[in-house]
């Protein structure tokens, strides 16, 4: 299908500035001229962008929260039960926050409110609650201890819960069901390319094609490892990707969040001071995954939150291919001046999340205590200090909404700075050559707006987005 876009105000990343042309899709890129066959449509006084790219966020599981209890408003039990009265087998559900609900929903409250198995998952993904039913369904009095899980409780933390997904793998209609949700979450926002991690709770051929069949969003997968030997899980997956799949970067889990405090921090929590989080794994453990994955040309993409996490993967990197492979860091919540010297001194990129410092504004104050705050949220000092950064939602964690994001960036960036990270710095951490300009001969990810994204701060959908010249997208078809 070829299309004619006219009179849309067309903006340049290079430039920061905008255009007032007409777009023209053709074959799957921007061409010079319009196709004899081309569809025009009318964008005038509209605003056209190249595609979005969020740089970490889980597409299955921003699918999964589309389609199992939503529980982001649930700030009391009789809300929370009334959420959880679902016709289930087992009742999923995900997006609780103590400090919204008022309460830790422990196993007794659960057991009270709900007598079929269920298990309800934090905002954050590292912590959930499980009640008696969903316990002896699942045997899983033998995780008690494990990253401070309480089974007494019906607290399952880190490790715990990946072996609880583990446990219970997604059907292949379920994870069919959770891409196309995922998929039509982003491509409304404009975003068309997406890192994703997503080998959670999934059999690993039937992820390969799941992810190898998708073309209405360009996946720049994330594989999750452990260890050394999991690198070959990477080297065999390669031989299923195609121009919207690409399976170039490993994934490690170095600590968790800071909302369960399980995010690994050199000093004690402020307001626990018995915790200081859960480390994964040390620098020792870490440089064999490194040292084999610059061997084979894989980009090493690491999960660090605390700074201490953060210690042991700068550790680790010292002496790696970085500078060529782009090895990454996601998230970095807290970080020194010292520390942040050091990634640069590395060569190493980051993927941050802005839209985390509001939605942590009540915790991070309690978790980090007053001294500690000046380095959290260090994102400004890492782009002046040379950090290339991108960013990101961490969806399901977030709404994978990209004027939200740029809301909560606009303290650290400005706006023309922000929409480079959010689509050619995107692109570039993931050592993609495919670029963000919509001049021809460029591939025709794009996405049409009814906002200047340089001033606007109304969160609102995209009218229209295209992927590799198919329009994809069209708020018409759901307004």
């Amino acid at each position: 299908m070829a299309y004619s876009l006219k009179g849309g105000r067309v903006y340049s990343v290079p430039d920061g500035r905008y255009v007032t042309r007409d777009l023209y899709i053709s074959e799957g890129i921007i061409s010079e001229v319009p196709a004899k066959d081309a569809i025009e449509i009318d964008v005038s006084g509209k605003f056209v962008y190249p595609g979005f790219v969020d740089s970490h966020a889980h597409l299955i599981g921003t699918g999964r929260k589309e389609l199992e209890v939503d529980l982001e408003n649930c700030d009391s039990v009789e809300k929370l039960e009334t959420a959880l009265n679902v016709e289930r087998d087992i009742v999923r559900a995900r997006g609780w926050d103590q400090e919204v609900l008022g309460f830790m929903p422990v196993r007794k409250i659960l057991d009270s409110i709900i007598s079929r198995p269920v298990i309800i998952t934090r905002r954050c993904g590292h912590i959930a609650s499980a009640n008696s039913a969903f316990i002896k369904l699942f045997s899983l009095e033998r995780l008690h201890g494990l990253d401070g899980t309480d089974i007494d409780l019906g607290i399952l933390k880190e490790r715990a819960l990946d072996e609880v997904e583990r446990n219970v793998l997604l059907t292949s209609g379920e994870v069919e069901a959770a891409i196309e949700a995922g998929t039509k979450a982003f491509l409304k926002y404009g975003v068309t390319s997406v890192h994703s991690d997503d080998y959670h709770g999934i059999e690993y051929e039937l992820l390969m094609q799941r992810l190898a069949g998708i073309v209405d969003l360009r996946v720049y997968e994330k594989f999750c490892v452990s260890r050394e030997e999991d690198i070959e899980m990477i080297l065999l997956g390669r031989q299923f990707e195609n121009e919207f799949f690409q399976l170039n970067a490993a994934k490690l889990y170095l600590d968790g969040s800071l909302g369960a405090r399980t995010a690994a921090m050199i000093e004690p929590y402020y307001d626990s001071p018995g915790e200081r989080g859960v480390l994964y794994k040390s620098a020792k453990e870490i440089r064999p995954i490194v040292k084999r994955a610059d061997g084979e040309g894989i980009q090493v993409c690491v999960h660090v939150i605390g700074d201490r996490a953060l210690e042991e993967a700068l550790k680790a990197f010292e002496g790696s291919k970085s500078e060529t492979l782009r090895h990454r860091l996601i998230h970095v919540q807290i970080a020194s001046e010292e520390q942040i010297r050091r990634m640069v001194e590395e060569k190493l990129t980051a993927s941050i999340q802005p839209v985390f410092v509001d939605s942590d504004k009540l915790i991070a104050p309690e978790r980090f205590g007053p001294s500690r705050l000046e380095n959290a949220y260090p994102f400004g000092k890492m782009r002046d200090m040379g950090v290339l950064l991108a960013l990101s939602t961490d969806s399901p964690v977030e709404s994978t909404s990209v004027i939200r994001n740029l809301n909560s960036a606009d303290r650290y960036f400005s706006r023309r700075e922000s929409i480079e990270m959010y689509t050619s710095n995107g692109h570039l951490l993931a050592n993609s050559c495919r670029g963000c300009s919509l001049e021809p001969g460029y591939p025709a990810d794009l996405f049409v707006i009814d906002a200047d994204l340089l001033k606007t701060n109304e969160d609102r959908f995209s009218d229209m987005t295209f992927v590799g010249g198919r329009l994809v997208f069209s708020l018409s078809e759901i307004g």
